[in-house]
């Protein structure tokens, strides 16, 4: 028993001070490995926050927030920093993926119309691709949008809209992947049910906010260096009263 104690809390090995910090695909894997039990419960607090529906926005904004302390190697307090992201952005959150989930749902739409259509005139193939490429581009731009949001919180909206297109311009083959990744997530729930009745309440959702966090990060970052430190509205009032009352304030 005094051996499995000694063992069980045993300092662990360490990370040498001059190892060079995980890139790419082995930073996403030593993420994983590290926070695979904060990820569980994370899965499970958003399910929880979503039950009411309405709340789905929001409580994905939180994970992702969560998500991005995980891949910088932060201290994660899971209840206190998802209620925190949960509270600060849930109208314009809720605002943005009732917008979003509007916008896919008039894409598919539009997509099964033309896809029948095209089988009678092949001159409905063009506004089919246009339809698809759409429904393809909201969720990646979406997930852009949201990481740039939790990058950006001193930003004004308009230059975090800004940044989120230019990260998916700039770099939209790391999104498509990661969308493809979850896609698989959810397929695997469905051909292996009901064996892998668990794999939604366990991981599907935390790892597949990481996993798509992860993705886009490099290109959001790039967005937000291009569009420059904007200011938030009350960044520009602030800066407008300084240069009103100059003499004011210096007393």
């Amino acid at each position: 028993m005094n051996w499995f104690l000694n063992h069980y809390f045993d300092e662990g090995p360490g990370i040498p001070k001059d190892a060079p910090r995980p890139e790419g695909l082995r930073l996403l894997a030593s993420t994983f490995g590290r926070e695979w039990w904060e990820l569980l419960k994370l899965n499970l607090l958003f399910l929880a926050f979503c039950l009411p529906v309405v709340t789905l926005p929001a409580a994905y904004y939180a994970m992702v927030r969560i998500s991005l302390t995980m891949i910088e190697d932060r201290n994660v307090y899971l209840w206190r920093d998802f209620w925190s992201a949960f509270r600060s952005r849930f109208w314009m959150t809720t605002a943005l993926g009732i917008l979003f989930a509007g916008g896919e749902a008039l894409a598919l739409l539009a997509a099964r119309t033309y896809a029948q259509a095209s089988l009678d005139q092949i001159a409905f193939s063009a506004p089919l691709a246009v339809s698809v490429t759409v429904a393809v581009l909201l969720p990646l731009y979406a997930a852009h949008l949201f990481v740039a949001r939790a990058l950006g919180e001193d930003r004004s909206f308009s230059g975090l809209a800004k940044a989120a297109a230019i990260g998916l311009l700039a770099r939209p083959l790391p999104g498509i992947a990661a969308l493809g990744f979850v896609a698989l997530l959810w397929l695997a729930h469905i051909l292996f049910y009901p064996a892998s009745a668990l794999l939604p309440v366990l991981v599907n959702f935390s790892l597949g906010a990481l996993v798509t966090s992860f993705a886009v990060l490099e290109g959001v970052r790039h967005g937000l260096s291009v569009t420059g430190p904007a200011l938030n509205p009350k960044q520009q009032e602030d800066r407008k009263q300084s240069a009103e009352f100059p003499i004011r304030r210096m007393k």
